[in-house]
């Protein structure tokens, strides 16, 4: 049998002191839910909103989930104030929190794609993520900070609140509900667009705003003294068959995309996918709000009208 020495002793003493010591570290380094919103003073306001939604299991549970962290600016931009917090239903606020949550471990890694890619959350409802120049994107939305390891998932802060899209309806219903839209909607319909795009099938919308139709002469009178087959070809350059396209996935200037107009018939993005220009625009045309997600695709607000 060997004898155990005084050295030996020492030693296993400094092993399980060092073990225990690398232990408490990993502890230190994944806060818990609670604990990182609260050293985070941007994310006041989900943290409110997630105490309010009463979402127990996904804060202390196992895991691991995932969480799109909107932040206080996110919801002031989406309408959300302190006193309306206050005044939702808890399953109001649950069912639009838990659209924020997925329930698996989803990291940055998992987001590099070329073009956004569905992701089911816990309401039922899908994300789309993707990435460019190093940077991740949830339903357009850039992800200010990534890989937020917590105790029982990862926390990824996102400059945006997220919408479920049935709550917006389909691309018309959005037209429609905008307050902005009211021309351009007169002219698909002209055009007998108006089914095509209610229609169940996938579309990405550029829509002129009012000032934007009026300015390139197709006010109500000059709608409907238009051609229908000018209109046709005209507004047909406005929209993407059977793809969503996110800020994310226009990002790279002078990317350049057919349109429903035809094979040959490109629309081009420049200053990282800000602004959209026809074959025959002078200058480009700012996308003065942009990723609003429907049913049936999304519309970005454009503030001027597409020269094919």
């Amino acid at each position: 049998m060997k004898k155990i020495t005084n050295y030996s002793i020492v030693f296993i003493f400094f092993v399980v002191l060092f073990t225990s010591c690398k232990k408490d570290e990993v502890i230190a380094t994944n806060p818990s839910f609670e604990e990182f919103v609260k050293t985070n003073t941007n994310l006041s306001m989900f943290g409110l909103a997630v105490e309010k939604a009463n979402l127990v299991d996904f804060i202390k549970g196992p895991g691991p989930f995932t969480w799109f962290a909107p932040t206080n600016a996110a919801f002031t931009q989406a309408g959300i104030t302190m006193d309306s917090l206050n005044r939702m239903t808890t399953g109001r606020i649950s069912y639009f929190l838990t659209y924020h949550l997925v329930n698996t471990r989803y990291t940055g890694e998992d987001m590099l794609a070329l073009s956004s890619i569905t992701r089911s959350t816990q309401n039922g409802n899908v994300v789309y993520n993707g990435s460019f120049n190093n940077f991740f994107y949830v339903n357009g939305a850039r992800i200010s900070s990534a890989d937020n390891e917590i105790a029982n998932g990862i926390i990824h802060v996102t400059d945006r609140f997220l919408i479920p899209p049935v709550l917006n309806g389909n691309i018309i219903s959005i037209l429609n509900a905008s307050g902005q839209h009211s021309l351009f909607i007169e002219a698909i319909t002209r055009a007998g667009l108006l089914t095509t795009l209610s229609s169940t099938s996938t579309f990405t919308v550029m829509a002129p705003t009012n000032t934007a139709m009026i300015a390139a002469g197709y006010t109500s009178a000059g709608i409907a003294a238009t051609p229908v087959a000018t209109l046709l070809n005209q507004f047909r350059y406005h929209y993407f068959n059977a793809v969503r396209l996110f800020t994310n996935d226009l990002a790279a200037d002078a990317t350049t995309v057919a349109t429903a107009a035809g094979p040959s018939t490109f629309l081009r993005t420049s200053e990282a996918g800000t602004r959209v220009r026809g074959a025959n625009n002078p200058s480009a045309i700012l996308i003065s709000r942009s990723d609003v997600l429907g049913t049936n695709g999304l519309v970005h607000v454009i503030d001027g009208v597409l020269r094919p």
